[in-house]
Protein backbone atom coordinates (compact mmCIF):
# COMPACT_ATOMS: atom_id res chain seq x y z
CA UNK A 1 0.00 0.00 0.00
CA UNK A 2 1.03 3.25 -0.89
CA UNK A 3 1.18 5.95 2.13
CA UNK A 4 -0.06 8.87 -0.08
CA UNK A 5 -1.78 12.06 0.62
CA UNK A 6 -3.48 14.67 -0.81
CA UNK A 7 -2.06 18.34 0.01
CA UNK A 8 -5.06 20.83 0.06
CA UNK A 9 -2.93 23.70 -1.78
CA UNK A 10 -1.53 21.14 -4.25
CA UNK A 11 -3.66 18.94 -7.20
CA UNK A 12 -0.86 15.95 -6.77
CA UNK A 13 0.05 13.30 -3.91
CA UNK A 14 2.30 14.17 -1.46
CA UNK A 15 4.92 10.99 -0.51
CA UNK A 16 4.80 10.26 3.21
CA UNK A 17 8.21 8.51 3.40
CA UNK A 18 9.69 11.17 1.42
CA UNK A 19 8.64 13.93 4.03
CA UNK A 20 9.70 11.61 6.69
CA UNK A 21 13.24 11.29 5.43
CA UNK A 22 13.41 14.86 5.22
CA UNK A 23 12.83 14.93 8.46
CA UNK A 24 14.95 13.12 10.71
CA UNK A 25 18.38 11.29 9.54
CA UNK A 26 19.21 8.32 8.13
CA UNK A 27 21.05 5.75 9.69
CA UNK A 28 23.97 4.36 7.73
CA UNK A 29 22.38 1.20 6.54
CA UNK A 30 19.39 2.93 5.23
CA UNK A 31 21.93 5.45 3.56
CA UNK A 32 23.64 2.24 1.96
CA UNK A 33 20.57 0.87 1.00
CA UNK A 34 18.59 3.30 -0.47
CA UNK A 35 21.90 4.14 -2.55
CA UNK A 36 22.44 0.66 -3.94
CA UNK A 37 18.34 0.16 -4.71
CA UNK A 38 20.17 3.68 -6.99
CA UNK A 39 22.99 1.32 -8.01
CA UNK A 40 20.29 -1.64 -9.28
CA UNK A 41 18.50 0.90 -11.38
CA UNK A 42 21.82 1.91 -13.17
CA UNK A 43 23.91 -0.87 -13.62
CA UNK A 44 26.52 0.72 -15.30
CA UNK A 45 27.51 3.36 -12.79
CA UNK A 46 28.17 0.61 -10.25
CA UNK A 47 32.06 0.06 -11.26
CA UNK A 48 32.55 3.72 -11.09
CA UNK A 49 31.14 4.28 -7.98
CA UNK A 50 33.12 1.46 -6.18
CA UNK A 51 36.52 2.35 -8.28
CA UNK A 52 36.14 5.22 -6.45
CA UNK A 53 37.32 3.48 -2.81
CA UNK A 54 40.62 1.55 -4.81
CA UNK A 55 43.25 3.11 -6.36
CA UNK A 56 42.90 4.35 -9.91
CA UNK A 57 46.70 2.69 -10.63
CA UNK A 58 48.78 0.10 -9.11
CA UNK A 59 51.72 0.40 -6.92
CA UNK A 60 55.03 2.18 -8.40
CA UNK A 61 58.52 1.19 -7.04
CA UNK A 62 58.30 1.68 -3.31
CA UNK A 63 54.75 1.69 -2.88
CA UNK A 64 52.05 -0.71 -1.59
CA UNK A 65 48.54 -1.00 -1.45
CA UNK A 66 47.06 -0.67 2.70
CA UNK A 67 43.55 -0.25 3.98
CA UNK A 68 42.94 2.93 5.27
CA UNK A 69 39.92 3.13 8.00
CA UNK A 70 38.17 6.81 8.30
CA UNK A 71 37.59 6.25 12.44
CA UNK A 72 34.96 9.29 12.21
CA UNK A 73 32.74 7.66 9.71
CA UNK A 74 33.29 3.88 11.03
CA UNK A 75 29.72 3.14 12.90
CA UNK A 76 30.31 -0.60 14.43
CA UNK A 77 27.75 -1.98 12.66
CA UNK A 78 30.21 -4.95 11.23
CA UNK A 79 28.98 -5.39 7.91
CA UNK A 80 32.69 -5.59 6.82
CA UNK A 81 32.99 -8.17 9.29
CA UNK A 82 29.47 -10.17 7.66
CA UNK A 83 30.98 -9.63 3.82
CA UNK A 84 33.85 -10.65 4.62
CA UNK A 85 32.57 -13.91 6.00
CA UNK A 86 30.81 -14.57 3.54
CA UNK A 87 32.66 -14.02 0.29
CA UNK A 88 35.43 -15.74 1.57
CA UNK A 89 33.51 -18.77 2.92
CA UNK A 90 34.88 -18.90 6.67
CA UNK A 91 33.57 -21.43 9.14
CA UNK A 92 31.13 -20.23 11.44
CA UNK A 93 33.81 -19.18 14.31
CA UNK A 94 36.44 -17.92 11.51
CA UNK A 95 36.92 -14.08 11.28
CA UNK A 96 39.42 -12.40 9.03
CA UNK A 97 38.28 -8.73 10.28
CA UNK A 98 36.52 -7.79 13.51
CA UNK A 99 35.55 -4.50 14.76
CA UNK A 100 36.35 -3.24 18.40
CA UNK A 101 36.23 -0.39 20.55
CA UNK A 102 38.07 2.28 22.40
CA UNK A 103 37.33 4.40 24.91
CA UNK A 104 38.52 7.32 27.12
CA UNK A 105 37.84 11.03 27.49
CA UNK A 106 35.57 12.23 30.56
CA UNK A 107 32.98 12.11 32.48
CA UNK A 108 31.62 14.97 31.16
CA UNK A 109 32.57 14.59 27.33
CA UNK A 110 33.24 10.77 27.26
CA UNK A 111 34.47 9.34 24.08
CA UNK A 112 33.75 5.87 22.62
CA UNK A 113 35.09 5.27 19.17
CA UNK A 114 34.85 1.84 16.82
CA UNK A 115 37.71 0.11 15.03
CA UNK A 116 37.59 -2.02 12.63
CA UNK A 117 41.00 -3.98 11.93
CA UNK A 118 41.83 -6.96 9.85
CA UNK A 119 45.41 -8.07 8.49
CA UNK A 120 47.20 -4.74 8.26
CA UNK A 121 49.68 -6.72 5.38
CA UNK A 122 52.82 -5.15 7.48
CA UNK A 123 56.55 -4.24 5.53
CA UNK A 124 58.32 -6.68 7.87
CA UNK A 125 55.54 -9.42 8.51
CA UNK A 126 55.99 -11.68 12.12
CA UNK A 127 53.88 -14.41 10.40
CA UNK A 128 56.27 -14.66 7.65
CA UNK A 129 59.38 -14.51 9.56
CA UNK A 130 57.96 -17.16 12.27
CA UNK A 131 56.67 -19.34 9.50
CA UNK A 132 58.86 -22.80 9.55
CA UNK A 133 57.48 -23.70 6.32
CA UNK A 134 57.41 -20.87 4.02
CA UNK A 135 53.60 -20.32 3.70
CA UNK A 136 53.52 -16.73 3.51
CA UNK A 137 54.83 -14.62 1.04
CA UNK A 138 54.98 -10.81 0.49
CA UNK A 139 53.85 -10.13 -3.22
CA UNK A 140 56.55 -8.05 -4.10
CA UNK A 141 54.29 -5.38 -6.63
CA UNK A 142 51.36 -5.19 -4.50
CA UNK A 143 53.00 -5.33 -0.61
CA UNK A 144 49.65 -7.62 0.06
CA UNK A 145 50.61 -10.40 2.51
CA UNK A 146 49.32 -14.12 1.32
CA UNK A 147 48.97 -17.50 3.32
CA UNK A 148 49.35 -20.51 1.03
CA UNK A 149 47.28 -22.58 2.71
CA UNK A 150 48.43 -25.54 0.37
CA UNK A 151 51.95 -25.39 2.25
CA UNK A 152 50.54 -24.66 5.96
CA UNK A 153 51.13 -27.68 8.38
CA UNK A 154 49.58 -26.08 11.37
CA UNK A 155 52.04 -25.22 13.78
CA UNK A 156 50.37 -21.82 14.58
CA UNK A 157 53.87 -20.48 15.23
CA UNK A 158 52.33 -17.15 13.03
CA UNK A 159 49.60 -17.04 15.45
CA UNK A 160 52.40 -15.97 18.42
CA UNK A 161 54.06 -14.12 15.97
CA UNK A 162 51.76 -11.40 14.75
CA UNK A 163 51.28 -8.96 17.65
CA UNK A 164 47.98 -8.15 16.08
CA UNK A 165 46.06 -11.37 16.36
CA UNK A 166 45.59 -11.86 12.36
CA UNK A 167 46.03 -15.59 12.02
CA UNK A 168 43.37 -17.59 12.39
CA UNK A 169 43.12 -21.32 13.07
CA UNK A 170 40.71 -23.49 11.47
CA UNK A 171 39.89 -26.41 13.05
CA UNK A 172 38.31 -28.51 10.44
CA UNK A 173 41.16 -28.01 8.02
CA UNK A 174 44.10 -28.30 10.42
CA UNK A 175 45.67 -24.65 9.03
CA UNK A 176 46.01 -21.16 9.61
CA UNK A 177 44.10 -18.82 7.00
CA UNK A 178 44.16 -14.71 7.25
CA UNK A 179 42.93 -11.67 5.24
CA UNK A 180 44.61 -11.35 1.78
CA UNK A 181 43.14 -8.02 1.15
CA UNK A 182 40.96 -9.97 -1.33
CA UNK A 183 43.49 -9.74 -3.91
CA UNK A 184 41.75 -11.06 -6.67
CA UNK A 185 39.25 -8.76 -6.66
CA UNK A 186 41.68 -6.10 -6.45
CA UNK A 187 43.20 -7.26 -9.30
CA UNK A 188 40.16 -7.71 -11.38
CA UNK A 189 39.09 -3.89 -10.61
CA UNK A 190 36.97 -4.49 -8.01
CA UNK A 191 36.85 -3.34 -4.46
CA UNK A 192 37.56 -5.79 -1.88
CA UNK A 193 34.12 -7.45 0.43
CA UNK A 194 34.58 -5.30 3.78
CA UNK A 195 35.54 -2.00 1.69
CA UNK A 196 32.49 -2.45 -0.48
CA UNK A 197 29.83 -3.44 2.12
CA UNK A 198 30.86 -0.61 4.36
CA UNK A 199 27.61 1.53 4.49
CA UNK A 200 29.69 4.76 5.04
CA UNK A 201 32.77 4.47 3.15
CA UNK A 202 34.64 3.61 6.40
CA UNK A 203 37.04 1.07 4.85
CA UNK A 204 38.81 2.34 1.37
CA UNK A 205 42.22 1.13 -0.58
CA UNK A 206 44.78 3.35 -1.00
CA UNK A 207 48.36 3.49 -2.31
CA UNK A 208 51.34 3.81 0.65
CA UNK A 209 55.11 4.70 0.54
CA UNK A 210 57.07 2.14 2.44
CA UNK A 211 59.45 4.55 3.44
CA UNK A 212 56.77 7.01 4.74
CA UNK A 213 55.52 3.93 7.16
CA UNK A 214 58.99 3.19 8.31
CA UNK A 215 59.44 6.77 9.08
CA UNK A 216 55.74 7.04 11.07
CA UNK A 217 56.52 4.19 13.36
CA UNK A 218 59.16 5.57 15.09
CA UNK A 219 56.57 7.96 16.96
CA UNK A 220 54.47 4.83 18.08
CA UNK A 221 51.06 6.36 16.74
CA UNK A 222 49.56 3.29 15.48
CA UNK A 223 46.37 2.91 17.24
CA UNK A 224 45.48 3.18 20.99
CA UNK A 225 46.25 -0.36 22.84
CA UNK A 226 48.27 -1.93 20.13
CA UNK A 227 51.44 -3.45 19.77
CA UNK A 228 53.74 -0.69 18.42
CA UNK A 229 54.41 -0.52 15.15
CA UNK A 230 58.06 -0.75 14.68
CA UNK A 231 58.08 -4.33 15.67
CA UNK A 232 56.34 -5.22 12.31
CA UNK A 233 55.60 -1.71 10.69
CA UNK A 234 52.25 -2.22 9.98
CA UNK A 235 50.73 -0.04 6.74
CA UNK A 236 46.73 0.03 7.75
CA UNK A 237 46.25 4.46 7.96
CA UNK A 238 43.88 5.15 10.80
CA UNK A 239 42.30 8.88 9.93
CA UNK A 240 40.45 11.12 12.19
CA UNK A 241 39.51 14.81 12.09
CA UNK A 242 38.96 15.24 15.69
CA UNK A 243 41.55 15.13 18.54
CA UNK A 244 41.36 11.94 20.56
CA UNK A 245 41.55 12.10 24.52
CA UNK A 246 45.33 10.78 25.49
CA UNK A 247 43.42 8.23 27.88
CA UNK A 248 41.52 6.18 25.10
CA UNK A 249 41.93 2.75 25.57
CA UNK A 250 40.56 -0.83 24.16
CA UNK A 251 37.43 -1.55 25.78
CA UNK A 252 38.77 -5.20 26.51
CA UNK A 253 41.97 -3.57 27.45
CA UNK A 254 41.74 -4.70 31.72
CA UNK A 255 40.72 -8.02 30.75
CA UNK A 256 43.14 -10.48 31.68
CA UNK A 257 41.52 -13.92 29.82
CA UNK A 258 44.19 -17.25 29.98
CA UNK A 259 45.30 -18.28 26.66
CA UNK A 260 45.72 -21.82 24.96
CA UNK A 261 47.61 -24.15 26.89
CA UNK A 262 49.29 -26.36 24.20
CA UNK A 263 49.63 -29.12 25.99
CA UNK A 264 51.64 -31.13 23.43
CA UNK A 265 53.85 -28.40 23.30
CA UNK A 266 54.24 -28.33 27.26
CA UNK A 267 55.16 -32.14 27.16
CA UNK A 268 57.66 -31.35 24.47
CA UNK A 269 59.14 -28.65 26.09
CA UNK A 270 59.44 -30.37 29.58
CA UNK A 271 60.94 -33.75 28.28
CA UNK A 272 63.36 -32.28 26.12
CA UNK A 273 64.90 -30.53 28.83
CA UNK A 274 64.71 -33.14 31.06
CA UNK A 275 66.56 -35.50 28.75
CA UNK A 276 69.09 -32.50 28.19
CA UNK A 277 69.76 -32.33 31.63
CA UNK A 278 69.79 -35.94 32.09
CA UNK A 279 72.57 -35.87 30.06
CA UNK A 280 74.48 -33.05 31.61
CA UNK A 281 74.07 -34.42 34.88
CA UNK A 282 75.30 -38.00 33.53
CA UNK A 283 78.70 -37.03 32.21
CA UNK A 284 81.57 -39.10 33.27
CA UNK A 285 83.65 -36.38 34.99
CA UNK A 286 80.82 -35.11 37.14
CA UNK A 287 80.08 -38.49 38.37
CA UNK A 288 83.69 -39.17 38.88
CA UNK A 289 84.10 -35.23 41.03
CA UNK A 290 80.74 -36.86 43.06
CA UNK A 291 82.62 -40.11 44.02
CA UNK A 292 80.92 -42.34 42.49
CA UNK A 293 83.01 -45.69 41.44
CA UNK A 294 83.53 -46.67 38.37
CA UNK A 295 81.59 -49.99 38.89
CA UNK A 296 78.50 -47.67 39.93
CA UNK A 297 78.73 -46.07 36.62
CA UNK A 298 79.68 -49.11 34.68
CA UNK A 299 76.32 -50.67 36.31
CA UNK A 300 73.67 -47.49 35.60
CA UNK A 301 75.46 -45.78 32.55
CA UNK A 302 73.38 -47.85 29.76
CA UNK A 303 70.13 -47.82 31.61
CA UNK A 304 70.80 -44.06 32.03
CA UNK A 305 71.75 -42.71 29.06
CA UNK A 306 69.20 -44.68 26.95
CA UNK A 307 66.71 -42.94 29.04
CA UNK A 308 67.43 -39.96 28.77
CA UNK A 309 67.45 -40.47 25.27
CA UNK A 310 63.72 -42.24 25.39
CA UNK A 311 62.97 -38.90 26.90
CA UNK A 312 64.22 -36.55 24.56
CA UNK A 313 62.69 -38.41 22.01
CA UNK A 314 59.06 -38.94 23.43
CA UNK A 315 59.29 -35.31 23.73
CA UNK A 316 59.80 -34.77 19.78
CA UNK A 317 57.33 -36.87 19.39
CA UNK A 318 54.96 -34.93 21.91
CA UNK A 319 55.84 -31.94 19.40
CA UNK A 320 54.12 -33.44 16.17
CA UNK A 321 50.58 -33.69 17.73
CA UNK A 322 50.38 -30.34 18.00
CA UNK A 323 50.28 -30.13 14.31
CA UNK A 324 47.18 -29.35 12.02
CA UNK A 325 48.61 -31.40 9.69
CA UNK A 326 51.74 -33.79 11.01
CA UNK A 327 51.67 -35.98 7.80
CA UNK A 328 53.44 -32.73 6.65
CA UNK A 329 56.21 -32.61 9.62
CA UNK A 330 58.97 -32.98 7.69
CA UNK A 331 58.51 -29.21 6.26
CA UNK A 332 59.20 -27.63 9.80
CA UNK A 333 63.25 -27.02 8.18
CA UNK A 334 62.29 -24.92 5.31
CA UNK A 335 62.54 -21.75 7.33
CA UNK A 336 65.73 -22.22 8.50
CA UNK A 337 66.90 -18.42 7.36
CA UNK A 338 64.27 -16.67 9.39
CA UNK A 339 62.46 -19.00 12.05
CA UNK A 340 63.63 -19.90 15.35
CA UNK A 341 61.09 -23.15 15.13
CA UNK A 342 62.87 -24.30 12.45
CA UNK A 343 66.18 -24.06 13.69
CA UNK A 344 64.69 -25.66 16.95
CA UNK A 345 63.47 -28.81 14.75
CA UNK A 346 66.75 -28.84 13.55
CA UNK A 347 69.21 -28.58 16.72
CA UNK A 348 67.12 -30.87 18.47
CA UNK A 349 67.34 -33.36 15.73
CA UNK A 350 71.05 -32.81 15.83
CA UNK A 351 70.94 -33.47 19.74
CA UNK A 352 68.90 -36.65 18.78
CA UNK A 353 71.76 -38.16 16.67
CA UNK A 354 74.32 -37.12 19.11
CA UNK A 355 72.72 -38.76 22.09
CA UNK A 356 71.94 -41.80 20.08
CA UNK A 357 75.51 -42.01 19.68
CA UNK A 358 76.59 -41.62 23.00
CA UNK A 359 73.59 -43.86 24.12
CA UNK A 360 75.14 -46.51 21.89
CA UNK A 361 79.03 -45.97 22.80
CA UNK A 362 77.53 -46.47 26.22
CA UNK A 363 76.16 -49.59 25.82
CA UNK A 364 78.96 -50.59 23.83
CA UNK A 365 81.06 -50.05 26.57
CA UNK A 366 79.26 -51.89 29.20
CA UNK A 367 79.07 -55.26 26.48
CA UNK A 368 82.93 -54.83 26.70
CA UNK A 369 82.73 -54.94 30.60
CA UNK A 370 84.10 -51.43 30.54
CA UNK A 371 84.65 -50.02 33.57
CA UNK A 372 86.22 -46.40 32.20
CA UNK A 373 85.17 -44.45 29.60
CA UNK A 374 86.16 -44.92 26.13
CA UNK A 375 87.38 -42.80 23.62
CA UNK A 376 84.44 -42.36 22.18
CA UNK A 377 82.11 -41.59 25.11
CA UNK A 378 84.29 -39.44 26.67
CA UNK A 379 84.28 -37.28 22.57
CA UNK A 380 80.65 -37.42 22.05
CA UNK A 381 79.11 -37.20 25.39
CA UNK A 382 80.13 -33.62 25.73
CA UNK A 383 78.73 -32.84 21.91
CA UNK A 384 75.59 -34.54 22.93
CA UNK A 385 75.66 -32.36 26.47
CA UNK A 386 76.24 -29.09 24.08
CA UNK A 387 74.26 -29.61 21.16
CA UNK A 388 71.02 -30.33 23.68
CA UNK A 389 71.55 -27.09 25.55
CA UNK A 390 71.59 -25.34 21.88
CA UNK A 391 68.73 -26.64 21.32
CA UNK A 392 67.26 -25.17 24.70
CA UNK A 393 68.47 -22.17 23.45
CA UNK A 394 66.54 -21.94 20.47
CA UNK A 395 63.19 -23.31 21.88
CA UNK A 396 63.97 -19.71 24.28
CA UNK A 397 64.13 -17.73 20.95
CA UNK A 398 60.70 -19.32 19.99
CA UNK A 399 59.20 -17.78 22.28
CA UNK A 400 61.51 -14.72 23.03
CA UNK A 401 60.98 -13.49 18.98
CA UNK A 402 57.19 -12.99 20.03
CA UNK A 403 58.31 -10.20 22.12
CA UNK A 404 55.83 -10.56 24.78
CA UNK A 405 57.16 -9.55 27.65
CA UNK A 406 56.17 -12.92 29.96
CA UNK A 407 58.64 -14.83 27.36
CA UNK A 408 61.49 -12.55 27.68
CA UNK A 409 64.71 -13.69 26.73
CA UNK A 410 66.26 -13.34 30.36
CA UNK A 411 64.00 -15.23 32.46
CA UNK A 412 62.61 -17.37 30.08
CA UNK A 413 66.61 -18.74 29.20
CA UNK A 414 66.37 -19.64 33.47
CA UNK A 415 63.20 -21.02 33.45
CA UNK A 416 64.46 -23.40 30.78
CA UNK A 417 67.47 -24.22 32.14
CA UNK A 418 66.68 -24.62 35.54
CA UNK A 419 63.83 -27.13 34.30
CA UNK A 420 66.57 -29.05 32.59
CA UNK A 421 68.47 -29.34 36.22
CA UNK A 422 66.01 -29.91 38.24
CA UNK A 423 64.50 -32.70 36.56
CA UNK A 424 67.79 -33.83 34.96
CA UNK A 425 69.26 -34.50 38.37
CA UNK A 426 66.37 -36.50 39.97
CA UNK A 427 65.97 -38.49 36.89
CA UNK A 428 69.54 -39.56 36.25
CA UNK A 429 69.51 -40.28 40.20
CA UNK A 430 66.14 -42.28 39.70
CA UNK A 431 67.94 -44.45 37.29
CA UNK A 432 71.09 -44.87 38.97
CA UNK A 433 69.29 -46.63 41.96
CA UNK A 434 66.89 -48.61 39.88
CA UNK A 435 70.51 -50.08 38.48
CA UNK A 436 71.79 -50.63 41.89
CA UNK A 437 68.39 -52.34 42.96
CA UNK A 438 68.96 -54.71 40.53
CA UNK A 439 72.30 -55.45 40.67
CA UNK A 440 73.06 -54.54 44.62
CA UNK A 441 70.63 -53.40 46.75
CA UNK A 442 72.75 -51.89 49.90
CA UNK A 443 75.10 -50.31 47.72
CA UNK A 444 72.53 -47.52 47.36
CA UNK A 445 72.99 -46.19 50.52
CA UNK A 446 76.15 -46.08 50.13
CA UNK A 447 75.91 -43.69 47.42
CA UNK A 448 72.86 -41.62 49.23
CA UNK A 449 75.43 -41.37 52.26
CA UNK A 450 78.28 -40.62 49.59
CA UNK A 451 77.52 -38.18 45.96
CA UNK A 452 73.68 -38.17 47.01
CA UNK A 453 74.43 -35.72 49.59
CA UNK A 454 75.91 -33.17 46.94
CA UNK A 455 72.93 -34.18 44.30
CA UNK A 456 70.06 -33.09 47.12
CA UNK A 457 71.94 -30.17 48.31
CA UNK A 458 71.70 -29.16 44.11
CA UNK A 459 68.40 -30.43 43.45
CA UNK A 460 66.96 -28.41 46.63
CA UNK A 461 68.96 -25.32 45.76
CA UNK A 462 67.90 -25.25 41.84
CA UNK A 463 64.00 -25.72 42.74
CA UNK A 464 64.59 -23.08 45.42
CA UNK A 465 65.81 -20.48 42.79
CA UNK A 466 63.30 -21.88 40.12
CA UNK A 467 60.32 -20.95 42.48
CA UNK A 468 62.20 -17.77 43.35
CA UNK A 469 62.10 -17.07 40.08
CA UNK A 470 58.38 -18.16 39.11
CA UNK A 471 57.29 -15.73 42.36
CA UNK A 472 58.87 -12.80 40.78
CA UNK A 473 56.18 -12.05 38.54
CA UNK A 474 54.09 -10.87 41.70
CA UNK A 475 55.94 -8.23 42.13
CA UNK A 476 54.29 -6.25 38.92
CA UNK A 477 51.09 -5.88 41.20
CA UNK A 478 52.51 -3.18 42.58
CA UNK A 479 52.61 -1.36 39.27
CA UNK A 480 50.21 1.65 38.80
CA UNK A 481 50.03 0.64 35.35
CA UNK A 482 48.01 -1.99 33.65
CA UNK A 483 51.15 -3.79 31.97
CA UNK A 484 51.22 -7.10 30.45
CA UNK A 485 53.41 -8.41 33.36
CA UNK A 486 50.68 -6.90 35.72
CA UNK A 487 47.56 -8.81 33.90
CA UNK A 488 49.73 -12.07 34.34
CA UNK A 489 50.23 -11.40 38.32
CA UNK A 490 46.21 -10.91 38.48
CA UNK A 491 45.67 -14.52 36.19
CA UNK A 492 48.06 -16.56 38.43
CA UNK A 493 45.63 -15.22 40.77
CA UNK A 494 42.28 -15.75 39.69
CA UNK A 495 41.35 -17.73 36.78
CA UNK A 496 44.43 -19.73 36.72
CA UNK A 497 45.10 -19.44 40.63
CA UNK A 498 44.22 -22.98 41.45
CA UNK A 499 47.00 -24.13 38.63
CA UNK A 500 49.39 -22.06 40.35
CA UNK A 501 48.64 -23.45 43.84
CA UNK A 502 49.44 -26.51 42.63
CA UNK A 503 52.27 -25.72 41.01
CA UNK A 504 54.08 -24.36 43.67
CA UNK A 505 52.96 -27.38 45.96
CA UNK A 506 54.29 -30.08 43.62
CA UNK A 507 57.85 -27.73 43.65
CA UNK A 508 57.96 -27.53 47.27
CA UNK A 509 57.39 -31.00 47.93
CA UNK A 510 59.34 -32.61 45.45
CA UNK A 511 62.16 -29.67 45.27
CA UNK A 512 62.47 -29.30 48.75
CA UNK A 513 60.71 -31.73 51.08
CA UNK A 514 61.63 -35.24 49.83
CA UNK A 515 65.20 -34.23 48.99
CA UNK A 516 65.91 -32.62 52.47
CA UNK A 517 64.42 -35.86 53.79
CA UNK A 518 66.85 -38.10 52.18
CA UNK A 519 69.83 -35.37 53.00
CA UNK A 520 68.19 -35.82 56.74
CA UNK A 521 69.23 -39.43 56.69
CA UNK A 522 72.06 -39.08 59.80
CA UNK A 523 69.44 -37.41 62.12
CA UNK A 524 66.31 -39.14 61.44
CA UNK A 525 66.91 -43.29 60.14
CA UNK A 526 69.58 -43.27 62.66
CA UNK A 527 72.83 -45.32 62.31
CA UNK A 528 71.13 -47.85 60.58
CA UNK A 529 69.95 -45.11 57.92
CA UNK A 530 66.88 -45.88 55.36
CA UNK A 531 66.01 -48.80 53.78
CA UNK A 532 67.52 -49.56 50.27
CA UNK A 533 63.69 -49.65 49.19
CA UNK A 534 62.79 -46.64 50.63
CA UNK A 535 65.22 -44.92 49.63
CA UNK A 536 64.18 -45.86 45.87
CA UNK A 537 60.74 -45.02 46.46
CA UNK A 538 61.29 -41.80 47.87
CA UNK A 539 63.48 -40.65 45.07
CA UNK A 540 60.83 -42.11 42.44
CA UNK A 541 58.11 -40.42 44.18
CA UNK A 542 60.96 -36.98 44.10
CA UNK A 543 60.94 -37.38 40.30
CA UNK A 544 57.44 -38.01 39.80
CA UNK A 545 56.01 -35.04 42.04
CA UNK A 546 58.57 -32.81 40.07
CA UNK A 547 57.19 -33.83 37.00
CA UNK A 548 54.14 -33.00 37.64
CA UNK A 549 55.19 -29.74 38.83
CA UNK A 550 56.66 -28.78 35.96
CA UNK A 551 54.39 -29.76 33.66
CA UNK A 552 52.23 -27.30 35.22
CA UNK A 553 54.90 -24.46 35.14
CA UNK A 554 54.94 -25.08 31.82
CA UNK A 555 51.29 -25.42 31.19
CA UNK A 556 50.96 -21.74 32.89
CA UNK A 557 53.88 -20.32 30.92
CA UNK A 558 51.58 -20.60 28.17
CA UNK A 559 48.50 -20.04 29.99
CA UNK A 560 49.31 -16.79 31.12
CA UNK A 561 50.95 -15.11 28.90
CA UNK A 562 49.42 -11.63 27.70
CA UNK A 563 49.21 -12.00 23.62
CA UNK A 564 48.88 -8.30 22.13
CA UNK A 565 45.65 -7.96 20.05
CA UNK A 566 44.19 -5.07 18.06
CA UNK A 567 40.83 -3.46 20.00
CA UNK A 568 38.33 -5.90 21.16
CA UNK A 569 34.82 -5.29 23.00
CA UNK A 570 33.72 -6.10 26.62
CA UNK A 571 33.81 -9.11 27.65
CA UNK A 572 35.78 -11.08 24.16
Amino acid sequence: MSMTSEDPGTDGAVDLHALANQQQPQTAVERFARQQSQLDRAPAERAGYYRDLIPLSSPSEGEQYAFEVDLDACSGCKACVAACHNLNGLDEHETWRSVGMLHGGTVELPILQHVTTACHHCLEPGCLAGCPVLAYEKDPLTGIVRHLDDQCIGCRYCMLMCPYDVPQYNERLGIVRKCDMCHHRLAAGEAPACVQACPTHAIRIRLVDQQTIVEESEANLFLPGSAEPGQTLPTTLYRTRRPLPRNLLPADYYAAKAQHGHLPLVFMLVLTQMSVGAFVAGQNHWLSAMGIEAAAVSASRPAHLWAALAMGLLGMLAAVLHLGRPQFAFRAVLGMRSSWLSREIFAFGGFALAAALYAATGWSASAASHTSPTFWSTAIGPIASLSGLLAIFCSVMVYAATGRPFWSVGPTTARFLLTAAVLGLPASLLVGLLALAINDPQEINSVLKGPGQLWFRWLILLATAKLALELSVFRHLRQKQHTPLKRTALLLLGELGHVAVQRFFFAVVGGILLPAILLAEAHVAGPAGYSPWFVLIAAALMFIVLLVGELMERYLFFAAVIAPKMPGVPGA
